[in-house]
């Protein structure tokens, strides 16, 4: 039996609200998928991503950035977007365009309510998408109240996979939800 050619590829727009940790999570998913040898950093100016000069002197996504890797038999292609509300628009634009969505965001429940719009317009316009919850090791609250700020601001039931395993003040691992099992961070 052979797979859909459609099903072969993907399509995925990195969204969420500045600073969110679009273009590392780009670097991250490039570098663990062999797409790229060395994982840049935002902050050194390296990225994939952000490669204008622009976009560097700002430290920050200016435009619409793509970039393709293999993964499970998989093409994909990753939309790293704009988070800033006066390009929104451009993000906006990119996301008619795309299979699905992944909505970047800080593990603060403060800033929750600053993907509102995005997570509304991705439910209008029917767009899948997932949230990926970022800076857990900096969060300022604890996971359970950025879950509480998430379904104040979704229409839709926000239902972790993942749940995080702190010690202390330190992240060391996580438990994944589907399969019931705790893996542990090695140091």
């Amino acid at each position: 039996m052979t797979r859909n050619v459609l099903s072969d590829r993907c399509n995925v727009a990195l969204v969420g609200t500045y600073s969110s940790g679009k273009t590392t999570l780009l670097e991250s998913m490039l570098s663990v998928t062999g797409a790229i040898t060395r994982k840049g950093s935002v902050d050194e100016g390296n990225t994939l991503g952000d490669s204008t000069p622009e976009a560097r002197a700002r430290a920050m996504t200016v435009e619409l950035n793509a970039a393709s890797t293999q993964y499970g038999g998989i093409s994909f292609t990753f939309v790293d977007c704009p988070g800033s509300v006066e390009l929104q628009q451009e993000t906006n634009h990119a996301l008619m365009g795309v299979d699905a969505a992944i909505v970047v965001c800080e593990a603060d429940p403060n800033k929750v309510l600053t993907l509102s719009p995005l997570l509304q317009f991705l439910d209008t316009w029917k767009i899948p998408h997932l949230v990926w919850v970022n800076k857990l090791d900096r969060a300022n609250g604890t996971f359970a109240e950025v879950l509480a700020a998430l379904r104040e601001v979704s229409s839709r039931p926000v239902i972790p996979q993942q749940y995080p395993i702190r010690q202390n003040q330190d992240l060391v691992g996580f438990i994944d939800l589907v399969t019931e099992q705790a893996f542990h961070y090695h140091p």
